[in-house]
């Protein structure tokens, strides 16, 4: 995108104004101290929109009533003023033709335009930039964030008292969630990513919280299913017994609930017969006993394996009583002589050796049930488990038995046959409408539609190839920073430059790759002139990058305040500026032209720089070309008010 300042004026309240004329390419400011040259990155600011006044106080602000920005961006002209901190709130924010000069602007031109919020005007900015992702939430429940313009300056101001920091890169950063925004609004920044990215991630992790619940729902159902079936299925199997018919109770729960609703009926002809109740009745019962011979066998295993460990810890406790009696001193001597005779008692060797023998005999039956008997607790719980299933199962076929007992075969009350089925035929009518309410509402094909629909998403997400966009650009700035770094002042300790930037990782840092693998960060390097180097390799670095990518809307502006202080530090004698400083500022300014020139010509868009420096450039061996870009030169008493 297009865009660079074209002016910056200060109106005071009688209509007397202060301009300050901008080109695109390199601009430079330079002067004495004092003259005003630092507060033009303090307007910019706040004539973008900032929630404080940061133009020093004095001179300046006693001067001024409207301060005002003139911006190109694409083929208009936008007018963007503020009022001084008095009544900063109000703004004006009016578009204009491209060809608009900033030097016919008077105070009269604001009165017939309305005041507006400073909110709604950073709005009316971004949207001139493109910049109109407004949710960068990835939750729909998150609070969304949007990506703002206050997050853009960042990368554009480079204040004096930043420009040579060893312990700071970027604007604002002190502040946690400043730094934050801006490291993570970085992708929007370089048009990796739009609306539609994070549009897209709200709907994924949505249709993704919507897909658990159904998982939920599914895993319910599967729970009342098989709690449903066990007890539907004994209840129809009676029914169908009564009526002297089969019935399968392998079905599907809702082919059972279908049956339920639709019950064959009873038939005069079956009225005398009761094989299959009586069939049914055998059944259970040899259900219960193969139960309960199961149930026999569990408490057998537990009872066993009880005694097995009651005998283990008996025998490892004598074992460990005999460790204890049996105890000895350690053996030092392998030779034994009688203190008396002299000879070598062999026999005291052997006894030795046997004791030897026996204690690592006794150590390793310690050892080996030990481990035994530590093992059973494990296995008891299995078995203690699996009993109390099959104790629920033998409860539920009693129950069965029991209600075919009182019921179908010896009922006092339900004397007809008639009346048994129509008992049944109740039951089961009743327990088909409670399970039927509501609890099998399917969702096998929700969650199959859900499915499809995440993979298509997580698809084009993937599309946008955000972490590979995010390595290329990793990659591009460190290869020019080290391309820039050849020419600027960088201590031969460091030499070969390898500087990196920590962008995949989110540190936002800079740090030096030397031959021996250490890395040394911008925090560790020694001298000025280290720093400012990396500092310019890096916001250039920057610059060119935004430039390059067609979707960015990031203003293609840069703004340097005294570059050359780690070399000349106001108030210094003349007589103390050395040669070699001399040459390293001529590098500095030098590569600064030079690539600001090589990114026009490279991507056909011509970035603008704003450099304010009290160097005035005659010493220089680049002097023709730094007074050619020179826009204001505020000495012999003269600044910007």
């Amino acid at each position: 995108m297009k865009s660079y300042i074209k002016a910056i004026i200060i109106f005071n309240k009688n209509g007397e104004k202060r301009v300050v004329p901008l080109e695109q390419g390199v601009n430079i400011i330079t002067g004495e101290s004092k003259t005003g040259k630092s507060a033009l990155v303090e307007i910019i600011d706040y004539c973008l929109c900032s929630t404080r006044c940061t133009i020093p106080k004095g001179k300046i602000t006693d001067f001024s009533y409207l301060y005002t920005l003139v911006m190109a961006i694409d083929d208009n002209t936008y007018v963007i003023a503020r009022y001084n901190w008095d009544d900063g709130s109000k703004m004006h924010f009016s578009k204009e033709a491209k060809g608009f000069e900033p030097e016919n602007l008077e105070l009269s031109y604001f009165v017939e335009k309305p005041a507006l919020p400073y909110k709604d005007v950073k709005n009316e900015i971004e949207c001139a930039l493109g910049l109109f992702v407004t949710n960068m939430a990835t939750d729909a429940d998150q609070q969304g964030k949007k990506a703002s313009l206050r997050n853009m300056v960042s990368y554009l101001f480079q204040h004096q008292n930043l420009m040579a920091s060893k312990f700071a890169l970027f604007y604002r950063f002190s502040d946690f969630y400043k730094r934050k925004d801006v490291i993570d609004q970085f992708p929007v920044f370089a048009g990796m990513i739009s609306q539609e990215y994070y549009s897209d991630l709200i709907q994924l992790n949505t249709l993704k919280a919507q897909l658990k619940q159904k998982y939920k729902k599914q895993k319910a159902n599967e729970k009342s299913t098989a709690y449903i079936k066990e007890n539907l299925s004994p209840l129809l199997t009676d029914y169908f017994a009564l009526l002297e018919q089969d019935f399968d109770g392998k079905i599907s729960v809702q082919k059972m609930l279908k049956i339920a609703s639709d019950l064959p009926e009873f038939d005069d002809t079956q009225l005398f017969g009761e094989n299959k109740i009586a069939e049914r009745y055998s059944e259970l019962n040899a259900v219960l006993e193969n139960l309960r011979n199961e149930e026999r066998e569990i408490l057998l295993k537990i009872k066993n394996i009880d005694n097995a460990f009651d005998t283990g810890s008996s025998f490892t406790q004598m074992l460990k009583d005999l460790k204890q009696q049996t105890s000895i001193a350690e053996i030092e001597t392998g030779e034994y002589t009688c203190p008396l005779c002299g000879h070598e008692c062999k026999e005291i060797a052997e006894n030795d050796s046997k004791l030897i023998e026996a204690t690592e005999w006794l150590d390793n039956e310690l050892r080996i049930t030990e481990k035994y008997t530590s093992d059973f607790s494990e296995d008891v719980r299995k078995l203690k488990e699996a009993h109390s299933k099959i104790d629920e199962k033998i409860r539920d076929v009693w129950k069965q038995i029991k209600t075919i007992e009182e019921k179908f075969i010896s009922s006092k009350v339900l004397v007809s046959k008639r009346e048994k089925v129509n008992y049944a035929k109740a039951r089961i009518a009743l327990y088909a409408e409670m399970s039927s309410s509501g609890i099998f509402e399917t969702v096998d094909g929700d969650i199959e539609e859900l499915k499809e629909k995440i993979a298509r998403l997580e698809e084009k997400i993937k599309g946008f190839d955000v972490d590979k966009k995010m390595s290329k650009a990793e990659s591009f700035l460190s290869n020019n920073m080290n391309r820039l770094s050849l020419m600027l002042d960088f201590e031969e300790e460091y030499r070969p430059i390898d500087l990196n930037f920590g962008l995949t990782d989110g540190s936002f840092d800079i740090y030096q790759h030397q031959k021996s693998n250490e890395n040394i960060h911008l925090y560790e390097m020694g001298s000025g002139a280290n720093w400012v180097s990396c500092h310019i390799a890096l916001f250039l670095s920057f610059l060119r990058f935004f430039a390059t990518q067609d979707n960015s809307p990031m203003p293609l502006v840069m703004f340097f305040d005294q570059p050359s202080q780690v070399y000349f530090p106001q108030g210094n004698d003349k007589d103390e500026i050395t040669q070699a400083d001399l040459i390293a500022v001529n590098k500095m300014y030098k590569t600064i032209f030079d690539e600001i020139n090589s990114i026009g010509e490279d991507t056909g868009i011509l970035p603008q720089i704003i450099i304010v420096d009290h160097v005035d450039g005659k010493n220089l061996e680049c002097k023709e070309e730094f007074e050619r870009y020179i826009r204001c030169n505020w000495r012999n008493d003269t600044g910007l008010i």
